[in-house]
């Protein structure tokens, strides 16, 4: 599914101003490097490589990890976008919980 750039660059912008305010600078400056995209002095964004789809997913991953609230932002994100979802994030792991192993004893 193709998307074009304007609707990947409002998207980028969008996640990353939401992350300003949450997280702070320091912290969405350095996702935002890890992904490929320079948060500027002015907190506008600049692509560094050309192909901004893997920046945008390297951005959604990225900013994901950070805690689950993250996860949940990103992902309800980019389908209100129609950006695909990486597929590390499309995967369902299941655990345990803590308190159902003391129960069953494993």
């Amino acid at each position: 599914m193709e998307v074009n750039r304007d609707r990947i660059e409002e998207f980028t912008k969008t996640l990353v101003k939401r992350g300003l305010g949450l997280y702070g600078r320091e912290q969405m400056a350095k996702i935002c490097y890890d992904s490929g995209i320079a948060l500027l002095d002015d907190d506008s964004i600049d692509f560094l490589d050309e192909d901004i789809n893997a920046a945008v997913k390297k951005l959604i991953i990225n900013y994901a990890r950070f805690n689950l609230p993250a996860k949940m932002t990103a992902v309800v994100l980019a389908k209100n976008y129609g950006i695909p979802l990486p597929d590390e994030l499309k995967s369902k792991k299941r655990r345990r919980s803590r308190f159902l192993s003391r129960i069953l004893g494993r």
